[in-house]
């Protein structure tokens, strides 16, 4: 946890490199007491990867170990103002996370710099990067929720426990769905390809005719095993599948676009349009809720 470097004590000057925004990343992550092999876990990296790039930081902050430079971060927060509707959880967040009472867990695909995936990492639906203030370039995760209150809110009205029930559910169902959109990523690329080179796209749109077929048989059987709980919490079995076939025909389309879109969130997440009237359905009803 230490991370002794050989580099001088120092303070960082206003003309000191800036971080990048993965480096400050696993700043973050180091600040709440991870080790390396779990900061390692959340970013798709090896524990190697992390003690190289924290000793850079080190380097570019000025400072000799993780406990200064984890000092510079939080005087650097204390500083700068941030915006109200700011997420002030890190991220990735674990599989284990429950400390916002609005989240919403969604499993999604990072990819790597030739959009191939990579690996996947839990996020909220209520996530999405906004521009800061006054500025061209810097980011940062928002709450469409807004601020505290507002999460607290939204909580309240769709229920909290729903909501730990459905986190559940979305973290058993995850197993299945994301190696399933994975995979079927994997095999559009393929499509796209042979359309582009004038070759037949059909086996590769045999193959996801065929990886479809499973996935919908393994969900079917999962929402069947929690058919008792699925109806407590008022989600229909039969309009999960529909919508999960609706998605997957458009994919299956040689015509459709080899990109990662809203199309396959229904694949990391029970559908939003199935739940019951009581639950906001759209990010402008969420909206509404926070004010």
């Amino acid at each position: 946890m230490g991370h002794e470097g050989n580099h001088a004590a120092a303070s960082p000057t206003p003309g000191s490199p800036k971080l990048t925004p993965r480096q400050k990343l696993m700043l973050e992550l180091a600040s709440i007491e991870l080790s390396d092999d779990e900061i390692a876990a959340r970013l798709n990296l090896s524990p190697r990867s992390i003690r190289f790039q924290l000793e850079r930081i080190f380097g570019m902050l000025g400072v000799r170990n993780r406990s200064e430079a984890i000092a510079t971060l939080m005087d650097s927060k204390r500083r700068a103002p941030r915006p109200i509707d700011e997420c002030p959880y890190p991220k990735p967040f674990p599989a284990n996370f429950e400390e916002c009472p609005a989240y919403q867990a969604l499993q999604v695909v990072t990819p790597d710099e030739r959009s191939r995936p990579a690996g996947r990492i839990w996020t909220c639906r209520h996530l999405e990067g906004r521009l800061m203030a006054k500025t061209r370039h810097r980011w940062y995760g928002a709450c469409v929720l807004g601020d505290t209150a507002g999460r607290k809110r939204w909580a309240e009205r769709a229920g909290p426990d729903r909501l730990r029930t459905l986190n559940h559910l979305l973290h058993e169902l995850a197993p299945v769905t994301a190696s399933f959109a994975q995979r079927l990523w994997e095999l559009k690329g393929d499509q796209v390809r042979a359309l582009e080179q004038k070759q037949d796209p059909k086996p590769a749109t045999l193959l996801m005719e065929s990886v479809a077929a499973r996935f919908l048989g393994d969900i079917e059987a999962f929402l069947d095993r929690r058919r008792r709980l699925l109806e407590q919490n008022q989600l229909a079995i039969d309009e999960c599948l529909n919508l999960a076939r609706r998605q997957i025909d458009r994919v299956l389309d040689p015509g459709s676009p080899a990109e990662w879109d809203n199309r396959f969130d229904v694949l990391m997440r029970l559908p939003e349009d199935v739940w019951s009237a009581s639950l906001l359905k759209s990010r402008e009803s969420a909206i509404q809720a926070a004010r």
